[in-house]
């Protein structure tokens, strides 16, 4: 106060032009907004569907609107207690909105790149997922059928020792049965199986034409897949067979044969030597075109693998 006129003594400030603090407190704004935008705005992610697109939209706009109204708040107070009330003029809040505005503009690139990165990563990762159900889903059958086989012929085998014990010819057969029955339950699970994986893909993919082109890639490679899987079936039907020929002839010849040390076997007969052995070579070319025809598989998957993986990189760059 003016100790004569009773009057506020004027400050620095009514003499000072605005523009300087309205300046320096517009890049206060800015900075702020982007400082936030590059180390506090939280993202989800998207999933490729318009709804999950709309949330990721959502939670990017709420990234910049509430951290430019707390820093335009925050400035605009600054402002005013440095400059605008101790100069005598008004506009405190006017200046406040302009300066909001300022720091969702400085919010905005970065906060707005978040949000289209984070809705192509979950949808990447949606997509990435959804292949590999598919293709976990269109081998599974193939995988439990021989996982199982494994365990049977590991712990429950029909060699030459077994066969001479007491209960070796009944243990030779129910092994042979529970391959009989290993075989026909993977035949029946393997169109099941085809049938989630073409569900998993076309569940994930969002564009129409991105999963018509891997479907049909994947219905194209079935066809013939289904095919050659008829003819490892096949080959195994006749490895069964081959085992209950064997069985049942070193049973019928038990007493011209004995087990070695090294898990074979001593055959007094040639007769029965040669029964054998053509039972060992027709064995050795059902295992020869078992491997020939998983080869085949093989290269048909990769084939297809590659086909939709192109078309998934290219659905997850849009």
């Amino acid at each position: 106060m003016d100790k004569f006129t009773s009057r506020r003594r004027a400050t620095w400030q009514s003499k000072a032009p605005l523009w300087p603090f309205l300046a320096a407190a517009l890049a206060l704004a800015i900075g702020g907004g982007v400082l936030v935008s590059l180390y506090a705005s939280g993202v989800l992610l998207g999933d490729g569907t318009s709804s999950g697109r709309a949330v990721v939209w959502i939670k990017t706009v709420s990234n910049i609107v509430i951290p430019a109204l707390l820093i335009g708040a925050g400035v605009g107070a600054l402002l005013n207690g440095v400059f605008l009330s101790p100069a005598g003029r008004h506009g405190a809040l006017k200046w406040s909105g302009w300066l909001m505005l300022a720091a969702a503009l400085g919010a905005a690139p970065m906060s707005v790149a978040n949000g289209m990165e984070a809705d192509r990563a979950g949808y990447e990762i949606r997509l990435k997922e959804a292949v590999s159900d598919a293709r976990i889903e269109a081998r599974r059958a193939e995988t439990d059928f021989y996982r199982r086989l494994y365990l049977l012929t590991r712990f429950q085998g029909v060699g030459l020792n077994a066969l001479r014990t007491a209960n070796g010819l009944e243990q030779a057969r129910q092994g042979i049965a529970e391959h009989k029955g290993l075989l026909a339950t993977a035949r029946r699970d393997y169109d099941a199986g085809q049938a989630k994986a073409r569900a998993a893909l076309a569940g994930a993919i969002v564009d129409t034409f991105d999963r018509e082109a891997v479907l049909e890639r994947f219905d194209t490679a079935q066809v013939t897949r289904k095919a050659q899987m008829e003819k490892i079936w096949a080959v195994h039907d006749r490895l069964v067979a081959l085992s209950e020929e064997e069985v049942n002839l070193l049973y019928a010849n038990r007493g011209r044969w004995r087990p070695n040390a090294y898990g074979g076997g001593t055959v007094d007969s040639l007769p029965l030597l040669n029964q054998l052995r053509r039972i060992g070579r027709d064995r050795r070319d059902a295992a020869a075109e078992h491997d020939r025809l998983y080869s085949e598989i093989a290269t048909l998957d990769a084939e297809t693998n590659e086909g939709i993986d192109r078309v998934i990189e290219a659905a997850i760059r849009k």
